[in-house]
């Protein structure tokens, strides 16, 4: 068997690949592969697999993965390889091929060539080594703690890269390693060997130049990115390379120097410099001494020389305050060397004034030595000279804060040899551009060390969180930045906690980053006095949402426009860097949002120029779409919308033709507009709004499926406050009546009941038939829980009456399904399959797919207790397929769960096992205890069948525990049963015939359905 770490983690046998299980699996081996022949502690594996927060059935899980490799290693005697050895396991290699190993293995040979005098030999023994590599060590297995231990093997490769460069540098070949180092330079900058073996092979291929420049971009990216300098290894090498000097020694090499022959005269032609009586004009302003980060920028502008025959332009774009000018001017100062006839630089804004081209290019011939006198008046004279007197020469010239492509079209040289370097809030996408820049923010890092220099690192150490939140308050943009450590470098006696605190109120926000003739107030009305003056309003009604992002379609209700109209005005915003693009994953639709500085100036444009009833205005058209589109969702998930009573509330109805392409699939717009949903129903209840109900009950269809409890809970308190303020009855009500579902959900049933009585209690005193029916359907449930299957029928059937005279179907199916299985309780399983048949022909006819997935969940369950196997398999797959389509991630645990306990009767144990592992990975991240206890006792019944008993009976606890602690009788009888024969399974008949007993106690509490229970736990003892 072949074993595979350097790189991807791989196995096989012969040609065959191995399967080598989930990501969880994969950790466990790569950890027993990590330390082979050794004793990995069961806590080691945990922590490798769930770092500091492992579930409390951790041991038992990994006992899971260790019996899948086993399974997995069958063909190599998986029981031999990977043994069990207190505390842990332990992995041997036996019979194996490790490729790290072979890899090792080969290092060495090499180096005895080499000693041997064969360098020859030595290198292709390295190469050999190296071609074993197809990535970063495990690269396919994210857990931190392998990642940690694997840094070792990747640092490892890199030593023996060099090693074996040096030998092939040594042996002639500069040539050919000269684009090997580029690339390796490219992917580690901060490697000092790597970039000195770059220096010696263009210094011994006559690119002195070129080595020389390697250095310098070197020492700028240490001083950056570290705040050192250059090793004197690497600064000797420099300086032998400056005096042209043959190389001595190995680069960075600290043993016996060996003289090197010196290169041979390579024949290299000087860029054309400076004529006589020419005039040189250098006028790139200074650059600023305490610069920071943007390494990955100017990575990508260190050539701004062109190769064609047109002259290269390049954008550097992004929003005011971000440091365009900065990075630009650095970057000019450092390539200036490029163009010997030096560089030019003008402004294109000047305040909020766009400043002509025709002045530019006077002041660029005066510079160049036209004579005033000599000037044209004209454009096109103008700039026929000025390319007249470029064609010759090698300049940069650099356009800063242009306003658009007209400006720069004039100032453009006719001479490919020449550059231009152009900065602008706008990506200038009409401007034909070699490479186009984005300016971004600072990183979190980054910012820190900006400050450190302009402030003093001990200060910035001395409170770094505060420091760390002083950053996030700036947006790690720079013009903040710079402001608030000038205004904390002018009060020494203030703390960076004080100026956190004063930046903390966002009214006020903008006046505390002004200093001096630094603001950040008047770098934002630059872009937005640019604006279209219905952009500049939508960019102000947008501070009114609270919401930390939005659709494109806020703008349409806010400016009471087309929504076509609306999303180019959007586009304007993020065009001129005032909105920022909110990345998705496709396809979702686009989203945007504020930066913080800008959401704050919107707030103070809002303020200024929107009186207070036209801001509360555009709030409830806002809150009105956003409620007509919830609604509308609610309507398509539920086929109908008895559940959303009709009421006063305002709504702004979008087009037919955006909300249809909006609500594509609810489920998916739930989502995405969660976080506006919870927004708007907080904002609704604080201006006294009948919305905020409406919206909170529109929204239960995501909180539901998408198990989002603490929201559901939230917005219908904060909810259901307001409307008791306001005596909004009805809305009580509603959300009472929701909320007790919440704690029925959560198996709160005492919180449900409590609720439920007092919104009957308010549907009666409204005379409203159609919702006291809704709260019976749940108080009928209720007592079913409690085992009173009589009540719990007769309220159906009333409720069920209600549902059909007010012809909500939806309701009259979820009615039928839950009666189905009262059914199924007494043993009637032929009523049970009738009632369902009913139910789910009325979910086909309305195209209701929730309530319809429920329906045939429960049709799946009755297959398999008829043992009609393959059309239970059958049903629930069809189940899978549409909650996932929907997203409905509780939906899909059901559907699993069904899944696995088919494959189980059927004896497939190892796709019961795989899917119950899917099936526990989604309850986790819904957050669902119950789910995960079924999860837990499906196992037990796996591990049972595999004869892994301890497993088994880990599994099985838990179960037990939870259902007990759930206040769920009939799951923990079941569990207690499967305990029981586990534990006579392993010789312990007592404590088997407890557990059943206890079962027994716990069903004889359910009054009618104790017989049929009863006979239930008869027929599975007696297995």
């Amino acid at each position: 068997m072949d074993i595979r770490i350097l790189g991807p983690l791989e196995a096989s046998r012969g040609n065959f690949p191995i399967k080598l299980g989930g990501p969880r699996q994969q950790t466990v081996l790569a950890m027993l592969l990590l330390g082979a022949e050794k004793v990995i502690p069961v806590a080691r594996l945990i922590e490798a697999v769930w770092g500091d927060d492992p579930p409390s059935t951790a041991r038992e899980q990994i006992q899971i993965c260790v019996s899948g490799l086993r399974r997995a290693f069958v063909g190599a005697d998986g029981e031999k390889l990977l043994c069990t050895h207190s505390p842990g396991y332990v992995l041997r290699l036996d019979g194996c091929t490790l490729d790290a190993r072979v890899c090792e293995a080969r290092v060495r040979e090499g180096r005895e060539a080499l000693s041997a005098g064969d360098p020859a030999a030595a290198a292709a023994c390295l190469r050999g080594a190296l071609s074993l590599w197809r990535g970063a060590a495990l690269s396919s297995v994210s857990s931190a703690v392998v990642q940690q231990s694997v840094a070792h093997l990747n640092e490892r490769r890199l030593s023996v890269l060099e090693e074996c460069v040096e030998i092939e540098l040594n042996a002639g070949l500069s040539h050919d390693l000269v684009g090997e180092l580029v690339a390796l330079t490219q992917e580690h900058p901060l490697r000092e060997r790597l970039r000195a073996l770059h220096m010696t092979a263009l210094y011994r291929t006559g690119r002195q130049a070129e080595a020389l420049e390697v250095f310098r971009n070197t020492r700028a990216i240490l001083a950056d990115e570290l705040g050192i300098e250059p090793s004197s290894n690497l600064q000797r090498l420099h300086q032998a390379m400056l005096e042209g000097r043959p190389l001595e020694g190995r680069p960075l090499a600290d043993g016996p120097a060996r003289r090197i022959d010196p290169p041979p005269p390579v024949e290299v032609r000087p860029s054309p410099g400076p004529q006589p009586g020419r005039n040189i004009p250098m006028l790139l302003p200074a650059t600023i001494p305490d610069f920071t980060g943007r390494a990955g920028v100017i990575d990508r502008m260190t050539d701004l020389t062109g190769t064609g025959e047109a002259v290269p332009v390049t954008v550097l774009y992004g929003r005011g305050g971000a440091g365009k000018t900065t990075v630009a001017v650095h970057t000019a100062h450092r390539l200036a060397a490029r163009f010997p006839d030096g560089q030019l630089y003008a402004q294109l804004q000047s305040g909020t004034r766009r400043v002509d081209p025709v002045d530019v290019l006077g002041r660029f011939l005066r510079a160049l030595g036209v004579s005033g006198s000599a000037l044209p008046e004209g454009g096109e004279e103008r700039a026929e000279i000025y390319r007249d007197l470029l064609s010759k020469r090698r300049m940069l010239i650099v356009l800063d804060d242009a306003m658009s492509e007209e400006q720069i079209v004039p100032l453009l040289p006719g001479n490919p040899g020449c550059s231009v370097l152009v900065t602008s809030r706008r990506r200038l996408t009409g401007l034909p551009a070699a490479r186009r820049v984005e300016v971004g923010t600072l990183s979190p890092r980054s910012s820190l060390t900006l400050l450190g220099r302009i402030l003093g690192q001990e200060r910035v150490e001395a409170e770094r969180e505060a420091a760390e939140r002083l950053c996030e308050l700036c947006g790690c943009l720079p013009l903040a930045l710079r402001i608030v450590a000038a205004r904390l470098a002018a009060r020494p006696h203030w703390s960076v906690a004080t100026m956190v605190e004063r930046l903390l109120d966002e009214s006020h926000r903008l006046d505390e980053l002004n200093h001096g003739d630094m603001g950040l107030r008047a770098s934002i009305s630059l872009s937005y006095d640019a604006l279209s003056p219905q952009a500049r309003r939508l960019f102000r009604l947008l501070a009114l949402s609270e919401a930390p992002s939005f659709a494109a379609w806020v703008g349409a209700p806010l400016l009471q426009a087309d929504p076509l109209r609306a999303e180019d005005l959007l586009e304007e915003l993020t065009e001129a860097y005032l909105l920022d693009i909110e990345h998705t994953p496709a396809p979702e639709p686009v989203r945007y949002r504020f930066h913080d500085i800008m959401r704050s100036f919107a707030l103070e444009r809002l303020l200024a120029c929107e009186s207070a009833d036209e801001r509360g205005a555009a709030l409830e058209r806002l809150i009105g779409a956003l409620l007509f589109l919830t609604e509308e969702a609610h309507r398509r998930e539920y086929s109908g919308d008895h559940l959303l009573p009709a009421g006063s509330a305002s709504r702004w109805e979008l087009p037919a033709s955006c909300a249809g392409r909006v609500l594509g699939n609810p489920l998916s717009w739930y989502r995405q507009e969660r976080t506006s949903i919870l927004a708007g129903v907080r904002q609704a209840a604080a201006c006294g709004l009948e919305h905020a109900w409406r919206l909170a009950l529109g929204a239960v269809p995501l909180f539901e499926s998408q198990a989002y409890f603490s929201d559901w809970r939230s917005t219908h308190e904060v909810a259901l406050e307001a409307a008791c303020r306001a005596g909004d009855v009805r809305g009580e009500a509603a959300m009472r009546y929701s909320l007790g579902s919440l704690h029925l959900v959560q198996r709160e049933s005492a919180e449900a009941a409590a609720q439920f009585e007092r919104a009957i209690r308010l549907y009666d005193h409204l005379g409203d038939q159609h919702g006291t029916a809704l709260v019976l359907r749940y108080i009928a449930y209720l007592d079913r829980q409690n085992g009173d299957l009589e009540l719990a029928l007769s309220r159906w059937e009333e409720a069920l009456k209600t549902f059909q005279v007010v012809h909500d179907r939806v309701a009259e199916a979820y009615v039928l399904h839950n009666m189905a299985q009262v059914q199924l309780d007494l043993g009637a399983q032929d009523e049970a399959y009738a009632l369902l048949r009913r139910a789910d022909r009325i979910c086909k006819e309305t195209g209701n797919r929730r309530v319809g997935a429920q329906v045939r969940h429960r049709l799946g369950a009755l297959y398999h207790l008829r043992g009609r196997l393959d059309q239970a398999a059958d049903t629930y797959a069809g189940v899978l397929q549409d909650v996932r389509e929907s997203g409905d991630r509780i939906g899909a645990c059901h559907a699993l769960l069904g899944l696995a306990a088919v494959d189980t009767a059927r004896g497939d144990l190892w796709r019961a096992r795989r899917t119950l592992t899917e099936a526990g990975e989604l309850a986790a991240s819904v957050g669902d205890p119950s789910m995960r206890s079924r999860v837990a006792l499906g196992l037990a019944q796996v591990e049972f069948a595999e004869g892994e008993l301890q497993a088994a009976a880990a599994h099985a606890d838990r179960a037990v525990h939870d259902f007990g602690v759930a206040g769920l009788a009939l799951l923990q009888a079941r569990a207690l049963v499967v305990r029981g024969r586990i534990r006579k399974a392993a010789g312990s008949p007592g404590a088997a015939m407890a557990d059943w007993r206890t079962a027994e106690v716990l069903l004889s509490g359910t009054r009618p359905r104790a017989a049929a229970l009863r006979g239930e736990l008869d027929r599975l003892t007696t297995v």
